[in-house]
């Protein structure tokens, strides 16, 4: 496996770490849930900051250890970037169909935001999942 993938992966898979402590927060395993939506738009605005700079930081590492072309993905890569997303896209619009179907039951507001972030995490797992289907198969 390349630079890129490990890369990709990696930092896909530790988007995750903090997404399973808001939903511990959210079932209360860990601690106390945001109660408002300000609470729980600084928490998940904490998480993608979080994400961007951890990101930033990891690619300048890696480009100024190996160079630019560690970083860039190959022709295979790309296509297997391409599927995984497309399937990732797929599972997204199918949860977001779904919570419509919910959203006419009677839900709380704060209910519903953290489906829509519980679909969104699916969403990336499936990307992750299938990018590593795809990686051990012939693309």
């Amino acid at each position: 496996m390349s630079t890129h993938m490990k890369f990709v992966i990696g930092l896909s898979s530790l988007m995750f770490l903090p997404i399973l402590w808001h939903f511990a927060t959210v079932f209360g395993y860990l601690g106390e849930p945001p109660q408002t939506r300000g609470d729980f738009f600084l928490r998940i605005g904490l998480i993608v900051a979080g994400f961007v700079v951890l990101s930033a930081i990891t690619a300048s590492i890696i480009a100024a250890r190996h160079g630019d072309d560690e970083v860039t993905p190959d022709e295979r890569e790309w296509l297997i970037e391409t599927r995984a997303e497309r399937n990732g896209g797929w599972a997204l619009m199918a949860g977001l169909v779904g919570l419509m179907w919910f959203a006419f039951a009677p839900m709380q507001p704060m209910d519903m935001a953290n489906a829509a972030l519980a679909i969104i995490a699916v969403g990336e797992a499936v990307k992750i999942i299938s990018g590593l289907i795809y990686l051990r198969g012939k693309t």
